[in-house]
């Protein structure tokens, strides 16, 4: 390749990086682009977003410690994370999401439909690093890990519970007296531990 040939292909590229910077800022600052979540993503968008998102969680979740065996106080705990903190996006068995839930782009997912697509680890990497554009919020500034497991735990068993049984927990958290030491009761399906 002559010089001359050279400088040419060095300035064409050099043009067409300057025109393509103008261009992505003229497309940023002229407004075009609909930011509202009530106008959904193109389906270009859909998929690039979608496809960072599962490339990012996939590079970063071998990073997450083996999880804790679960028993009842871990999933009475999660429970109690999810229930308040969890359902008003994503729903619940015999529970639709909440208004904020609703209004959200891109829609949250409806865990007791989707859970049993993700392993522990991506569920545990989610819950605690939260999702950006998405709406899904970082748990980990807010709750340890041991807590975070809870909540995955929970999770974990959303796929294969009936809205009765969603509500046998509610029911049951709801009649727990927090100061009982002995004697106290765990939502149905908890597996037998010692206090």
């Amino acid at each position: 390749m002559s010089r001359s040939t050279a400088r040419t292909a060095a300035l064409t590229a050099v043009v067409t990086l300057v025109v393509l910077a103008a261009g992505a800022l003229a497309f940023i600052y002229s407004g075009i682009y609909d930011v509202s979540a009530t106008s959904g993503h193109t389906r270009l968008g859909r998929r690039v977003l979608n496809t960072i998102r599962e490339r990012s969680i996939d590079v970063r979740v071998g990073r997450v410690p083996d999880p804790p065996p679960a028993d009842s106080a871990m999933l009475a705990e999660g429970f109690e994370h999810y229930h308040a903190m969890c359902v008003e996006c994503h729903g619940a068995p015999g529970i639709d999401r909440g208004e904020v839930g609703e209004g959200m782009t891109p829609e949250p997912p409806e865990l007791d439909e989707e859970a049993e697509e993700m392993s522990t680890k991506e569920l545990f990497w989610i819950t605690r690093n939260g999702i950006k554009f998405g709406g899904m919020p970082a748990f980990g500034p807010t709750h340890s890990d041991q807590q975070i497991w809870g909540i995955v735990r929970f999770v974990e068993l959303l796929p294969e519970m009936s809205p009765a049984d969603y509500q046998d927990w509610v029911e049951s958290y709801a009649s727990a007296d927090p100061e009982e030491e002995e004697g106290h009761t765990h939502p149905p399906g908890t597996p037998p531990h010692e206090h």
